[in-house]
């Protein structure tokens, strides 16, 4: 019984991973949870789910639009015949089909059976759009407000402090910056014509405000140096030590 717990457990979890972009299962504990099967499975009921509000949508509309509007054009017509009945459902239909839910409707089924095919076929693990887009929404908020706390954090512009090793309490040389420097991990710098690599990038107190911490330590003249190398120091104020 235990083991069926935790089974059903599993698959809901899959089943809602499956729903999640495909860059925020790549890592981490998702990872785990993210199957093909679960894809396949997650796109299928996708798109039954959203052929199946659909149509119970468009009965409902249609017998509703053919009791009101379309009542009020047959009773108005001289003669009837066929095609009159024929245009008032064709045209409640074309109705119900141009609103934004059943828009959204039909967007959802033929993703879903993307989804399902590609996930069989290719292996990949693709989320739902809509939770998507509230994925990148959230992120960029997040990514804005990440930005304005450490721009208050930061404080005015000031030029970046270095300070050499030998003055160094890390025995590295320290850049301070209110600059977010677009180095990559393990970057190579030269500065007054000496090689360095990134150790660490850390916004810690500097004064009254905060500043960007760049600690790398000197390279060996016999090391290698891979990667492109970011030469720096020429416009920046003298070093402290």
């Amino acid at each position: 019984m235990r083991e069926l717990i935790f089974w059903t457990r599993d698959v809901l979890i899959a089943l809602l991973v499956a729903a999640l972009p495909e860059r925020a299962k790549r890592e981490g504990t998702l990872r785990a949870y993210s199957t093909t099967a679960a894809h396949v499975v997650s796109g299928a009921v996708e798109a039954v789910a959203s052929a199946g509000f659909f149509i119970v949508g468009m009965i409902s509309y249609v017998r509703d639009f053919s009791r009101g509007v379309g009542w009020t054009y047959l009773t108005s017509q001289p003669n009837l015949d066929t095609g009159h009945f024929f245009g008032v459902g064709a045209l409640g239909f074309l109705s119900y089909l141009l609103r934004p839910l059943s828009l959204a409707l039909v967007y959802c089924y033929l993703e879903g059976i993307l989804r399902a095919f590609d996930a069989a076929f290719s292996g990949s693990h693709l989320g739902l759009g809509a939770v998507s887009l509230v994925w990148r929404a959230a992120q960029a908020i997040s990514s804005r407000s990440r930005r304005f706390r450490v721009a208050v954090m930061i404080g005015p512009p000031r030029p970046d402090e270095v300070v050499e090793p030998g003055a160094s309490r890390f025995g590295m040389l320290e850049i301070y910056s209110v600059e977010e420097k677009p180095w990559r991990e393990l970057q190579v710098v030269e500065f007054s014509g000496r090689f360095f690599q990134l150790a660490e990038k850390r916004l810690v107190e500097r004064g009254e405000h905060h500043a960007w911490r760049y600690l790398l330590h000197e390279l060996e003249e016999r090391e290698v140096i891979r990667g492109a190398v970011v030469r720096y120091g020429e416009d920046d104020p003298p070093p402290i030590g």
